[in-house]
């Protein structure tokens, strides 16, 4: 198989698909049936395929090979572009680098490409294996439409979770590391919404074009999930307002600490200052310093400066300044 072809498959309408190889490409437009052909977008060969057929416009080529992507919902030719983005659930990978799946669908044709393997896109072929997956081109776009939004519920709960712990932890008392683990939670909110709010905007507007060949159903999916999103992209709201809370309570807790530690300070430095002019002004070598020819001249004045220093304690606790 050449290495842009991911999967090339012909779905027989009963939720199965017969595996193709990369010899059985179309070499035109389909027009019965239903075909889907996933591609590499970082192999150029791909698109030299796609530019082979007829009636794709170069428009549409270029969008699917494009490098950065945004999501959107266009017509484009005889078909419909829809960009997507679903969450990196891929080893080792953040979730919140949200990776691009593009489609062009037709009636009876749907082209998908990726620069990123994507979960939601293995699952359907799993499914058209074990004959329980989509049945036409518009149950594949309605099918990967819920899939990729469902797959962000746990990803925004886990972020949730995560600032309700780091929330009771502040509470507590500030401890390491306490202020990076905020940052680093806001950073993939503001990753996640980035995307996710023009998304809600794609999907939204897949649902309103009302497609002749999607049935009821599969528009009722598509609807779902441009009614979950919208509530994932209010739950990133709240989360980036928890997030500016959160961070203003953590600089107010250090400048609480900050000024604590300053007030002690300023406390020990009122009672010394009295003590240390007096300890250097006795300590000056010169003649006529009282207590010279004295042997208790110096217990006689650590007993003063015992006596000075406990008087300005009292004194100081009596006029509540601790």
């Amino acid at each position: 198989m050449s290495a842009f072809l991911i999967h090339n498959l012909e779905l027989d309408g009963k939720g199965g698909a017969s595996v193709l190889s990369a010899t059985d490409l179309p070499t035109s437009l389909p027009i019965h049936g239903c075909r889907w052909v996933h591609l590499d977008c970082s192999e150029e060969e791909g698109h030299t395929w796609l530019s082979s057929l007829e009636d794709i416009p170069e428009t549409v080529i270029e969008a699917l090979f494009a490098e950065e992507t945004r999501p959107r919902t266009v017509k484009m030719g005889k078909g419909l572009l829809v960009t997507l983005r679903g969450v990196n659930l891929n080893p080792e990978s953040n979730p919140s680098d949200m990776v691009a799946l593009r489609l062009w669908v037709t009636p009876h044709f749907i082209i998908s490409s990726r620069r990123r393997r994507l979960l939601s896109v293995q699952d359907i072929v799993r499914d058209l294996s074990n004959n329980e997956g989509p049945t036409s081109t518009g149950d594949i776009l309605s099918t990967l439409t819920e899939t990729l939004t469902g797959r962000m519920a746990k990803v925004i709960n886990g972020l949730e979770d995560e600032l309700a712990d780091l929330e009771e932890s502040i509470g507590e008392g500030i401890e390491a590391g306490q202020r990076d683990s905020l940052v680093q939670r806001r950073l993939e909110t503001i990753r996640l919404r980035r995307f996710l709010v023009p998304q809600k905007e794609a999907i939204n507007k897949l649902y309103q074009e009302s497609l002749s060949w999607m049935t009821a159903d599969q528009s009722a999916q598509v609807q779902e999930a441009a009614n979950d999103i919208t509530r994932y992209v209010e739950g990133l709201e709240s989360l980036r307002e928890r997030c500016l809370l959160m961070q203003e309570e953590f600089t107010n807790l250090q400048a609480e600490k900050m000024n604590a530690r300053m007030y002690v300070l300023s406390i020990l430095s009122g009672i010394f200052m009295p003590l240390g002019f007096l300890t250097g002004l006795f300590g000056i070598n010169i003649g006529g310093m009282p207590g010279t020819d004295s042997g208790a001249a110096f217990w006689l004045f650590c007993t003063a400066l015992v006596i000075l220093g406990g008087g300005q304690f009292i004194l100081m606790r009596r006029s509540r300044w601790f």
